[in-house]
């Protein structure tokens, strides 16, 4: 088997990305899976994104990837990876895993999360045999965009100097540091919607546009507010940005053990439509 493995940080030019692409196009007419989410190939291009990827190439054609991204910029790995349909089973996966962990050290990666699909059996299996174990679960909902009646005592309106009200609400919602929600309010500052009651700030959204669907990156209301409909606003604000914006859909992942979450979603029109399931490393593995 002659096959040329080596790392591209990113972005990646648009040559290389059209062949990924026809890798993933391919893969799928014989697997019938679409792994273009948890590979995140949107971002592959895009210059504010931190990360690498690693590739095989057998003669001129992708027969392998394995991404991996630092979301936050504070070196905590998020990967997942896609063999050729007719190159596993012959130690190409573990080539590239091998590849991926050298440049992750390389990088002074300080923790990784492994992705899959609940559907990819060959992915469950490949993790398994390498040491990683089951860690959490999320669920991908969508929704239609639509006019939602708005509930007239929460307003939702572009983040502008309200950064300082977000941090101890985004803390709450997601355990983070203030020195993490703050650098992630403003490195997505322009993206951020926050949510007022009375003057006051109650929760906020993240909106992310990616091709034709609007994704909501973060949701979070003020603890001692719930109950209030500002989830439920914030949700309907979503689906109407979605309609305004011409997409097709809003799009969100929550955790599979969040049933309080899941429940306002479904009430508010989302449906699932995949589970992906995230693994760490064993602790006694190499």
């Amino acid at each position: 088997m002659d096959i040329t493995i080596f790392p591209v940080s990113f972005p990646i030019d648009s040559e290389t990305e059209k062949e990924i692409q026809a890798f993933l196009h391919t893969n799928k007419k014989l697997e019938k899976m679409e792994y273009e989410q948890i590979l995140n190939i949107p971002l592959l291009t895009d210059p504010m994104t931190k990360g690498f990827a690693i590739l095989a190439y057998a003669e001129e054609d992708v027969v392998g990837v394995f991404v991996a991204i630092d979301r936050l910029g504070m070196h905590a790995y998020e990967w997942s990876g896609l063999v050729h349909v007719n190159y596993r089973g012959q130690g190409l996966g573990q080539a590239l895993l091998q590849e991926m962990q050298r440049n992750l050290e390389l990088r002074g990666s300080e923790s990784e999360l492994a992705v899959t699909m609940k559907e990819s059996q060959s992915g469950v299996s490949f993790l398994q045999q390498a040491g990683y174990e089951w860690n959490f679960s999320n669920v991908t909902l969508k929704s239609i965009g639509s006019v939602k009646e708005n509930n007239s005592e929460v307003d939702v309106v572009p983040l502008t100097n309200e950064t300082h009200n977000l941090t101890n609400i985004l803390m709450n919602a997601f355990g983070d540091t203030r020195e993490e929600v703050q650098l992630i309010l403003e490195d997505n500052k322009s993206t951020v919607f926050v949510a007022k009651q009375q003057g006051q700030v109650v929760g906020t959204v993240t909106l992310v546009e990616d091709g034709e669907a609007l994704w909501i990156t973060s949701l979070a209301t003020d603890l001692e507010r719930r109950g209030q409909g500002i989830g439920s606003a914030l949700l309907a604000f979503s689906q109407s940005e979605a309609l305004r914006r011409k997409c097709d859909a809003v799009m969100l992942d929550v955790e599979m053990d969040d049933v309080n979450g899941l429940s306002i979603y479904e009430r508010a029109g989302f449906q699932p439509i995949r589970q992906i399931n995230y693994y760490v490393k064993h602790s006694t593995s190499n």
